[in-house]
């Protein structure tokens, strides 16, 4: 008796295995009640591996977003999802990611996303019309979330021969470094000072809503000489010939 309930029990957990296998992911999606700022297009595929054609959030695109459920997370209990997304051929951030801990505090981790700057520069509000050329490069080792945003973050945001184009006039302004950080509960991004444009910032995304921003420029002899004349649109510099920088 013993022995066929047994068997029973393990055809039946991988019976039902082979459902959950099965399961459309679009049907599943039916049941999830996703942020008002979200949207799914086009889902297709199962729980275990799905394709969605496009994902919006906030107004943001992103594009052939895949994603493959770990088997054996489940089995630990630690549902762990690999998602991928972009691609040459489409517009909008291309890259890859691992979230874990979905029972707990979201965890992210293995984070590489590629994005054009001007992507980045027609979404701010700008006081001058600037264009924005080359990739800004995004690695992230962990993020843990938290209130209001993290709880953990350690990552790196890259702009590799940075460059703009603003009054008629392109400035290549080298390489831009920023550290991710997470200081009490906010996503900090913390500019690497050594840069040609004598910036030191440090911006806060404090939640959805609120983001602030301090720091200074102060023009030094590898400043760009086609941004001097932007220099009247910021203000006066200090006695100490910096520009005040905040928001």
């Amino acid at each position: 008796m013993k022995k066929w309930f047994a068997y029973g029990a393990m055809f039946f957990s991988l019976y039902l295995i082979f459902l959950i296998a099965t399961m459309p992911a679009a049907w599943v999606a039916s049941f999830i009640n996703l942020p008002k700022n979200s949207q799914v297009s086009q889902l297709s595929g199962t729980v275990w591996q799905s394709y969605a054609k496009q994902v919006r959030i906030d107004n943001v695109d992103i594009n052939n977003v895949s994603s493959e459920l770990s088997f054996l997370s489940l089995l630990m209990l630690d549902p762990t999802i690999k998602l991928t997304f972009g691609g040459a051929l489409v517009s909008g951030p291309e890259g890859r990611l691992t979230a874990s801990q979905l029972l707990k505090q979201i965890k992210i981790t293995n984070v590489d996303i590629t994005v054009a700057a001007q992507q980045i520069t027609e979404k701010l509000n700008l006081a001058i019309p600037m264009q924005a050329h080359n990739l800004i490069e995004l690695s992230v080792d962990e993020f843990i979330l938290g209130k209001p945003v993290c709880q953990q973050m350690k990552g790196l945001i890259k702009w590799n021969k940075a460059a703009i184009t603003a009054l008629s006039e392109k400035a290549n302004l080298g390489t831009l470094s920023a550290e991710l950080a997470c200081e009490k509960g906010a996503l900090a991004f913390i500019i690497a000072p050594e840069n040609d444009l004598g910036l030191t910032f440090t911006a806060y995304l404090h939640n959805t809503n609120r983001a602030s921003g301090n720091g200074y420029l102060k023009p030094g002899a590898n400043f760009p000489e086609k941004l001097k004349p932007l220099l009247s649109f910021i203000g006066k510099a200090d006695n100490q010939g910096r520009y005040r920088l905040n928001f």
